[in-house]
């Protein structure tokens, strides 16, 4: 109970501090609360990144972004509906399958029950 009690202060606290400072006021309000922040964290940032020696590799612009989201977007509503339209093929075979396997199967049982009472 304490426990929740604890995380429920802080995230109440998160908020209060977000709806205080104007996160979520007009994005004029956000863009400046942004470059405020950047300019407060950006000596911190790079003490960091001289003490780790990896390089991050940059992010992919905007433009790459919108252009693969769009591509798979496209390359799925494609196989879906390449699906869709094989479907009915698709389901005819399934069903001709199980129709043989089972008419087989039945089929193997008759010969068993068959030779069964024969041999009485």
């Amino acid at each position: 109970m304490l426990r929740f009690g604890i995380k429920s202060a802080v995230l109440g606290s998160a908020v209060y501090y977000t709806i205080d400072k104007g996160v979520w006021r007009d994005s004029a309000t956000t863009s400046a609360l942004y470059e405020e922040l950047e300019k407060g964290v950006s000596p911190y940032v790079g003490e960091l990144k001289k003490q780790i020696p990896y390089e991050l590799p940059p992010l992919p612009s905007n433009d790459r972004v919108s252009y693969l989201f769009k591509y798979y977007w496209n390359s799925g509503v494609k196989a879906t509906f390449s699906f869709l339209v094989d479907l009915p093929e698709h389901t005819s075979k399934a069903a001709t399958k199980a129709y043989d396997y089972i008419s087989t199967a039945l089929d193997g049982t008759e010969q068993s029950t068959t030779a069964k009472q024969e041999n009485k």
